[in-house]
């Protein structure tokens, strides 16, 4: 099928300014700004990930239950049961918490499910059996929101359940001791977006502050974040926010793994002392451990990322690809079935196949295949007699979980996400689900079905580069939520086309008048003899390495090749006003726009109430600018009596009269032109059109200087040496955060961390540094932090100084401001 490529660009002045304050390159500003990236404070902490901006596991509100009921059951020397599932981010999860338990002490044991003989959630009997075994507390990862009629049993039994899950929650609740979930209402924690794995670590995050000796632990955070970034790589959670922090901290971890298991399989998969990528770890490492949950039982890839014993790490590592590889067979034996299925009949909407011998353990991936070639949803059901289990995979723009919701007269279990899920149901009623989904499909547009490959940029030959695909890297990790930018040229010339591979399934390109080009397009080879021949092609591609002889050499990897691609509905332009913000300012003071007052003829102690609540103030005397209605708090600091003289200002600014009429008080300078201009904007909503500037008497450089998150070379210095002394005392050490005072010390730590003088280990309240001494002299500039806030920092300056000069009130102050 023949996709759409469409693009959203972004050639505007915000660009054009993220490349200039950031020095960053513009295809790289372009990308970023169309993924909702900004403002050059985010992207900056987007390009330079750090665990100093995770948010703290005390966050989640019942986090404090969670750790009162563990330190009873530590004190008793209670049976504590970790609870998982069988797919990667549920071994991951089961895995990490198990050795967090262990290591402080707690009687752990751990369970997972069999996929075939159990399936997902949890089980009355595996609750019983745990009772039976004297469980007093039972911890579930990535599974137990859905177990309201389990976790009452579990009550009944008298075991205390925790449950730690990320999955969307239903309307009822269980009525457990505890719910970790950052999608539940009111959970307290900020990132919703947390795999199985992130929330099991949180957990682990808040045992190992409370429970660990601080100087023993301090470095077990940061050797778990491997276990969390395989697990949330596996699980297709949108790699942004704190996911994008734990995998990209967790890919460096894991090139220096303290875990066995996890060694081993790096080895059995070629990756042992390699840089590693997101991608390499979705496609080779997870999917052993995946196999072995699919075909048989998960216990397997457990016990690999528990085992300390290096043979058995091996041993099982072989054994997992053994079953990766018996799971492979399994899938193209299904996918070709199925798709012998599909191509008997017209092309439906949603795709519902079933059969009595497939594979539980495998449908979803084969629905995840027939998605990518048909670019429709699939259900795929495997028949078990009288009941059969479901694994379904959508498209962007069909829910999946909100369409099962739509039958769910005809389910037995449902539960999963937007993307995918899983479902039971008797047999007999595969027939009616089928036309029951289809029919809500028919509610769709048509053009939902459509496949659209999203272009990010459009570059010329002469772009590709070393150097392009360096500033593409910057942004990785990537994969879901921020997949790898995808280029395109349109009428490329092309030198020479071929099809590579054993089977011939591949297609190599040479692109360039003479061939300088090579492009690389896996499983097109059936479309070579519609591609010889053409002197020309429009081409969508990624950019990547390729290693020849001890040479890179950089080479597109073509995602989609046309003689002539189709684009939908043209291209979309975020353009921004190229009209000057001091053109705005200058039209309002010439009474185009606002009537600017002057502030010294204000005398607020004679506002009635009345006057009062038709009076908001934009407040940018503090760290962050806010809007409000009128406080009297304001009277002492910004209207002392003795310079309220004209006591007929109110009469002139007749805030007694129109009941509509307002006024509005700005405190203090914005730090820029743009910032001016959005707080002038929220005066027009609010209707009004008087304004009155006060709190500027002398421009505060020490107060832009925070504002701005400025720290001077002085400053950073005293830091140094202080975190320095630390270190000589021990390394790694301990440094306090638990205050708004500390932001100087933790914007100081992301420079240092940033300039490699110090690595972060963990922590949230109280954070584990190891310090490493700097190898040679360190240029300050070379820290996007330090550079881009001293260069907000003079330019605010610049700008308040030529804010006061245009307003006529404000210029003798100014200039007594600038003699003195």
């Amino acid at each position: 099928m023949k996709r759409i490529w469409t693009m959203t660009s972004s050639f505007g002045q915000m660009s054009k300014l993220l490349c200039k304050c950031l020095r960053i390159s513009p295809i790289v500003s372009d990308i970023l700004i169309q993924r909702n990236l900004r403002e050059p404070e985010e992207v900056i902490e987007f390009l330079h990930p750090t665990l100093l901006n995770l948010a703290s596991p005390f966050s989640f509100r019942q986090m404090p239950r969670v750790l009162e009921r563990l330190s009873l059951a530590l004190e008793k020397k209670e049976k504590v049961l970790v609870y998982g599932d069988y797919d990667v981010d549920g071994v991951t999860s089961t895995a990490l918490l198990y050795k967090v338990l262990t290591d402080l002490g707690f009687q752990a044991v751990a369970y997972i499910p069999h996929r075939q003989d159990e399936g997902y959630g949890l089980h009355e009997e595996a609750i019983r059996r745990a009772a039976r075994a004297e469980v007093k507390v039972l911890i579930t990862v990535d599974c137990g929101v859905t177990a309201v009629s389990e976790v009452k049993i579990a009550k009944d039994l008298g075991i205390d359940v925790v449950i730690t899950d990320h999955h969307e929650p239903p309307e009822c609740l269980p009525e457990a001791l505890a719910l970790l979930n950052p999608k539940v209402a009111d959970s307290g924690y900020p990132f919703r977006d947390l795999a199985g794995v992130g929330v099991a670590f949180k957990l682990a995050q808040a045992l190992l502050q409370v429970f660990g000796n601080s100087e023993a632990d301090v470095a077990s955070e940061i050797s778990l974040l491997d276990l969390v970034a395989l697990g949330t790589i596996a699980d297709l959670v949108p790699l942004v926010g704190e996911n994008r922090v734990f995998v990209h901290q967790g890919l460096r971890q894991m090139e220096n793994t303290v875990h066995p298991g996890l060694d081993a399989l790096l080895q059995e998969c070629g990756l042992k002392d390699k840089p590693l990528k997101a991608g390499q770890i979705g496609f080779m490492v997870a999917p052993r451990i995946n196999a072995v949950g699919r075909m048989d039982s998960a216990r397997e890839g457990l016990e690999l990322l528990l085992t300390e014993d290096l043979g058995r790490a091996e041993e099982l590592a072989r054994l997992l690809t053994k079953e990766n590889q018996s799971r492979q067979e399994t899938e193209k034996e299904i996918l070709a079935e199925a798709i012998s299925l599909i191509e008997r009949e017209p092309l439906p909407r949603v795709i519902v196949l079933s059969s009595d011998h497939w594979h539980h353990g495998v449908i979803g991936i084969v629905a995840s295949r027939l998605v990518e070639r048909y670019y429709r949803p699939v259900f795929m059901i495997a028949e078990e007699g009288k009941e059969a289990k479901g694994s379904a995979r959508g498209i962007p723009g069909y829910p999946v979980l909100e369409q099962l919701k739509t039958q769910t007269e005809l389910l037995e279990k449902y539960g999963g996400h937007s993307a995918a899920a899983g479902f039971s149901l008797f047999t007999e009623n595969i027939g009616r689900l089928r036309e029951g989904l289809n029919r809500q499909a028919a509610a769709f547009a048509e053009t939902l079905f459509q496949e659209v490959l999203h272009i990010d940029r459009k570059i010329s030959l002469e772009e590709v580069s070393a150097d392009l695909l360096h500033d593409l890297e910057m942004m990785a990790p990537f994969g879901f939520g921020n997949p790898g930018p995808v280029l395109a040229m349109r009428e490329i010339p092309v030198h020479s086309v071929n099809t590579v591979g054993k089977e011939r399934n591949h297609l190599k390109f040479r692109f360039g008048n003479h061939g300088e080009q090579e492009g690389i397009a896996f499983r097109l080879g059936d479309r070579f003899s519609e591609l010889n021949g053409s002197a020309k092609l429009d081409a969508a591609f990624s950019l990547d390495w390729n290693t020849f002889q001890g040479q890179d050499k950089v080479q597109l990897m073509i995602k989609d090749v046309q003689l002539k691609a189709s684009w939908l509905g043209g291209e979309i332009a975020f353009e921004d006003d190229e009209q000057s913000t001091w053109q705005q300012v200058a039209a309002a003071q010439d009474g185009l726009d606002f009537e600017w007052l002057d502030w010294h003829e204000l005398y607020p102690y004679e506002w009635t109430p009345a006057d009062k609540k038709r009076i908001w103030v934009w407040d940018m005397t503090g760290l962050e600018s806010h809007l409000d209605l009128w406080a009297d708090s304001l009277l002492p600091n910004y209207f002392p009596r003795e310079t309220l003289k004209n006591r007929q200002f109110l009469d002139k600014t007749g805030l007694s009269l129109g009941e509509d009429e307002g006024l509005g008080l700005i405190l203090g300078l914005p730090l820029s032109a743009e910032e001016f201009e959005e707080g002038l904007e929220k005066f027009r909503q609010l209707g009004i059109y008087r304004l009155a500037i006060s709190g500027y008497q002398d421009l505060q450089e020490e107060r832009v200087r925070k504002q701005c998150g400025y720290l001077t070379r002085d400053e950073l210095i005293r830091f140094y040496r202080e975190l320095k002394n630390k270190a000589s005392e021990s390394n790694p050490f301990h440094v306090q955060l638990a205050s708004r005072e500390d932001r100087e010390l933790k914007a100081a730590l992301k420079i240092f961390e940033e300039l490699g003088l110090l690595h972060c280990l963990g922590g949230s309240e109280k954070i584990a540094l190891e310090w490493i001494p700097a190898q040679s002299r360190l240029d300050l500039e070379t820290s996007l932090r330090y550079r881009y806030s001293k260069e907000r920092f003079e330019q605010a300056l610049t700008f308040q100084k030529k804010l006061l000069a245009n307003f006529p009130s404000c210029r003798e102050k100014l200039r007594r401001a600038e003699r003195s």
